[in-house]
């Protein structure tokens, strides 16, 4: 199902990963409206509280229970993109991924910058995995920090959605 016919193109779904397949909120009702959106339209939503990783270890702990990773995952970055990769992923619909409190994460000490973007940057990759064998996947951010940005993200850098857009939107 991969593959958007013309009509679709004003669709949440077209309009996000034509972005790069991840989109920042500040908002939560928009986040929640879109999401709606998406399930209405067959995808199955991971919601996933990043506010309250406090280490790598515990974020790894978070998305292995959430995500249902198989015993074997080995708790790095390399093992996350393999079982990201191996999620099962309906041709009707699609998958997405909610990171809420994201900038708990990402502004926390250590190296919670580099793993948050880290983080991000496999959820891109792996978008485009399955985008390529048909599927749909992507990410919702959730942020309470309006500045939040991160640069290119497999290769592409993230978007605000489509109501928070400008600046004034985000009451920045």
């Amino acid at each position: 199902m991969a593959a958007f016919k013309d009509d679709e193109e004003n669709n949440l779904d077209w309009m996000i990963l034509r972005n790069g397949s991840i989109s920042l909120y500040r908002n939560r009702e928009y986040l929640d409206d879109d999401l709606q959106w998406l399930r209405l339209r067959g995808y199955r939503a991971y919601r996933i509280n990043a506010g309250a990783w406090m280490s790598d270890e515990s974020m790894h702990t978070s998305l292995e229970e959430s995500l249902s990773f198989p015993a074997y995952y080995g708790r790095n970055f390399n093992a996350l993109k393999d079982c990201l990769e191996d999620l099962e992923i309906s041709e009707e619909g699609g998958l997405v991924i909610v990171l809420y409190s994201y900038d708990a994460y990402a502004n926390g000490a250590g190296s919670a910058v580099d793993s948050a973007k880290t983080i991000l940057h496999i959820l891109a990759e792996c978008s485009r995995y399955f985008l390529l064998r048909g599927r749909r996947f992507m990410t919702l951010v959730q942020s309470d920090d309006p500045w939040m940005h991160f640069e290119g993200l497999g290769g592409v850098s993230t978007q605000w959605n489509r109501r928070e857009w400008l600046n004034k939107d985000r009451r920045v």
